[in-house]
């Protein structure tokens, strides 16, 4: 495939010598242009065949080099010269029998050397055809020509779009396996090696730190300068360590940071970084994310240099290098399950009390078959310390959603979450259905009873929103409403 794409380069850079002499429009006079013609579609039908193999077998390697871009704004340039004065030239087949001739004489001595070519003797189709031809015609056919061209080198650019996941995976796997047999990168895995070997450099802190350091080597001069992320994307990218990670093990005290473990990446840089892994992928990190790898290598508007194509290889080695490393310690601690924090678990545990002061009123509207325990069961699994370890953070969302000051809850969240409760069938069925549920919470029985602190309309607004897990606040602790709800339906 490597001789494939050093052909396809070569082809371009010749028309490109062909379409850029000063003296065009005398070549093109005083030369046969169908030879522009012929080589023109010459390459775009090099193009073609390219497509075609890539479409079974995708090679990354020529994607991070080729500047796609740069050679389609060429043939776009091309094609514009042939509009100028100088090119459209009156009809003229004064030199089109002669070219017919040297071209029949050509093909036939191509295909055979010791053919004696007779001037005489009669053109037959195609050259009859050619010979005929006026040369403002041939001007359309060399446009026609780059057209194709520029489709085909298109077409190329976005394969990788449509090719499968598989595909894009297998190819990526390859382009990194070949990768890894360079010395350079042998020398940077050997260096992590190392280091592992002293048992205090296991810890999470200092393995995240030496990654910082090696992603502010590796990649710390523009290498990712065509990955823009926005302001929001960076912070979920660092957002989302909190799901894997702790605080402390992120962003460590000065006290745990060994001398020289500076200078490190900045968190935009970082950021950029843990845009090639899954930070979604349970108790593992980092897992390459090949689908975010592939489109940032093979995006026609990224062109990177053998240098800058080096480093982001010994990164993505590195990070897997990382991956093996981190995995038993991930494991253990994720064994013993995903356990919030003592502040955080207290915390939970007072909003839990106070929600079921209110849902004991809620027992004459039990749906057939359930109890109030069901529905306290509910909000246990929203704050659950079994849950995935990817919803650690969003069930503290969740919780800063619902609390409000110590021993009291947000109401519009709790009525939000009764109307998740609701959807899960564990109310009866009322008209209207928001009535019945204010009525039994509003109940007050004895002067120990508090009164409900809503007010009926209030209750049903916020109630009949069936969509409040779409408005932005709702974004991360959604996920835990998800979450749970997929896995009862399951059961």
């Amino acid at each position: 495939m490597y001789e494939e794409t050093k052909h396809i380069t070569a082809r371009l850079q010749v028309l490109e010598f062909l379409m850029t002499q000063a003296n065009l429009a005398d070549l093109f006079r005083h030369t046969d242009i169908l030879l522009f013609v012929l080589y023109a579609q010459n390459v775009a039908e090099g193009v073609t065949t390219q497509y075609k193999r890539m479409s079974e077998e995708l090679d990354i390697s020529f994607y991070v080099s080729f500047p796609f871009d740069e050679w389609l704004r060429k043939i776009q340039n091309w094609k514009e010269k042939l509009n100028k004065p100088e090119f459209l030239l009156e009809q003229d087949i004064a030199i089109g029998e002669g070219r017919a001739l040297r071209l029949r004489s050509l093909m036939e001595k191509l295909c055979d050397r010791n053919a004696v070519t007779d001037d005489t003797a009669k053109l037959q189709y195609p050259y009859d055809k050619i010979a005929s031809k006026p040369y403002h015609e041939s001007i359309v056919d060399l446009e026609k020509a780059f057209d194709s061209l520029k489709t085909n080198l298109s077409n190329l650019a976005i394969l990788p779009l449509k090719t499968s996941k598989e595909v894009r995976g297998k190819a990526l796997r390859e382009y990194l396996g070949n990768a890894s047999r360079k010395e350079s990168i042998q020398t940077e895995l050997q260096d992590y090696q190392y280091f592992c070997r002293t048992k205090r450099n296991a810890s999470v802190i200092r393995q995240l730190l030496y990654l910082k350091q090696r992603i502010k080597s590796l990649v710390g001069k523009d290498e990712l300068a065509g990955l823009d992320l926005s302001e929001s994307e960076r912070n979920e990218l660092l957002g989302g360590l909190k799901s894997i990670f702790e605080e402390n093990e992120i962003n460590p005290a000065t006290k745990h940071i060994p001398a020289n473990a500076q200078p490190w990446a900045t968190d935009e840089l970082f950021a950029k970084a843990l845009f090639f892994v899954d930070l979604n992928a349970g108790q593992h990190f980092p897992v390459l994310n090949e689908d975010n790898i592939v489109d940032f290598l093979v995006r026609k508007d990224v062109t990177l240099s053998d240098g800058e194509e080096e480093h982001i290889q010994t990164l993505l080695l590195l990070m897997t290098a990382m991956c093996g490393q981190l995995e038993g310690t991930l494991k253990e601690r994720f064994d013993n399950t995903a356990t919030h924090s003592v502040d955080i678990q207290q915390r939970i545990n007072r909003v839990l009390k106070k929600v079921e002061y209110y849902n004991a009123r809620l027992l004459p509207c039990m749906a057939y078959g359930k109890t109030v325990a069901d529905l306290n069961e509910l909000f246990h699994r929203w704050f659950s310390t079994k849950i995935d370890v990817s919803l650690r953070e969003p069930q503290v969302e969740l919780l800063k959603l619902l609390e409000d000051g110590l021993d009291k809850i947000k109401m519009e969240t709790y009525v939000h979450l009764l109307r998740e409760a609701a959807d899960l069938s564990l109310f009866k069925k009322a008209t209207p259905f928001s009535d019945k549920l204010y009525e039994a919470l509003s109940r007050v029985e004895s002067r120990e009873d508090e009164e409900f602190p809503i007010a009926g309309p209030s209750f049903n607004k916020y109630f009949r929103n069936p969509d409040f897990c779409n408005e932005d606040k709702w974004t991360e602790a959604a996920k835990v409403l998800r979450d749970v709800r997929s896995k009862m339906s399951e059961g």
